[in-house]
């Protein structure tokens, strides 16, 4: 059984603990660059629908990721990188499974097709 936390409520949580514990966090450099790799990787798979706006958000928490490192607030850019990395992460798998739905549904008309056929000819 899975819970269903809001994500936002977790990415506070997890802000608070990073903003409470240490004043200093070092600039998240390598989550901002994982960030843009995952951004870049699902645009790559042309995603359109859900997948779309999965990744209009990854961008978007990117862009607060950068804004928050540019002034200095490691942890609140450390937090919204890995946000905009799962984000884009969404992006990716929404888009390879409306991907494999498609091959699914042109399969199966291509196999009615057939089928038809073989009955027509059955005849």
């Amino acid at each position: 059984m899975t819970r269903n936390v809001p994500a936002g409520l977790a990415a506070s949580l997890l802000l608070a603990a990073l903003l409470g514990g240490c004043a200093s966090v070092p600039p998240p450099t390598a989550e901002l660059d994982a960030a843009d790799r995952a951004i870049r990787s699902a645009d790559a798979l042309e995603p359109r629908g859900p997948a779309q706006q999965a990744l209009d958000e990854a961008r978007q928490r990117l862009a607060a990721a950068r804004d928050a490192a540019s002034r200095k607030r490691h942890a609140e850019a450390l937090v919204a990188a890995r946000e905009a990395e799962a984000a884009a992460a969404v992006a990716a798998a929404e888009a390879r499974r409306a991907t494999l739905e498609a091959e699914v549904d042109s399969k199966a008309a291509r196999n009615a097709e057939l089928r038809r056929r073989l009955l027509v000819q059955g005849d």
